[in-house]
């Protein structure tokens, strides 16, 4: 049994026979995490004008690094990208625009259409988790272990971001939702943001993202003065 898709999950669902998508070396967009984006490229300021007219669907797909540094046109991107849409739209007298882009989905793509546009346009599908998995007490058990690990993290390293996510981390209900928000929050490695987003079991992304917690608390813990290991 599923989760009930939301209706930005629909919304972007129904557009994926063909979007626009934003190749950027070292960015990757988890579902349900936000990036802030700077477009500054005439054919990208036409794809957020057209974004903006349209369905404001956008997919984010990281380069291979070997493209990226050889300067290949149009640069290889990987086939599993994450894909949103854009808000917090600020455009700027010149023409470029601050964008917030906010994750929804995992998606493939499945073709990339033929050059009607300045930027690229593809047709992708949903990727979605392993069916019934949500349901299983392994995962929920493994689930609620991560929550109460981002808590203490919380607890130990207060900050604005930290904050904001342990408000998030409380309500969020389906695993999937737990471990895709923490994902978006506590993971900066590209390379890891993209296994994590290739990675559809949702037992096997909650086993990742609690080893990277595990290891943000053994350094946030807090370790005994010289006087006391003198004692």
């Amino acid at each position: 049994m599923r989760a009930v898709a939301t209706p930005d999950e629909d919304k972007v669902t129904a557009a994926l026979s063909r979007f626009a998508i934003f190749p950027l070396p070292g960015a990757v967009l988890l579902p349900r995490s936000q990036i802030a984006l700077h477009i500054f490229e005439p054919r990208y300021r036409k794809m957020i004008k057209d974004c903006i007219d349209g369905s404001g669907v956008l997919g984010l797909a990281h380069l291979y690094p070997a493209t990226s540094q050889a300067g290949e046109e149009p640069p290889k991107v990987h086939p599993v990208l994450g894909v949103g849409l854009v808000d917090q739209v600020e455009a700027l007298p010149d023409g470029r625009f601050n964008i917030v882009l906010n994750g929804v989905l995992r998606a493939r793509i499945l073709e990339e259409l033929p050059a009607t546009e300045p930027y690229r346009l593809v047709h992708a599908q949903v990727l979605s988790g392993e069916p019934g998995e949500e349901q299983q007490a392994l995962v929920r058990e493994a689930a609620e272990g991560l929550r109460r690990m981002v808590l203490t993290l919380c607890s130990q390293s207060p900050g604005p971001a930290l904050m904001r996510l342990v408000s998030q981390v409380k309500s969020a209900k389906e695993p999937a939702a737990l471990v895709d928000l923490i994902a978006g929050t506590l993971v900066e490695s590209p390379r890891e943001r993209q296994v994590l987003l290739e990675q559809l079991s949702v037992h096997r992304r909650i086993d990742k993202v609690s080893a990277r917690v595990a290891s943000l608390l053994a350094r946030a813990a807090p370790r005994p003065s010289d006087k006391t290991l003198l004692n």
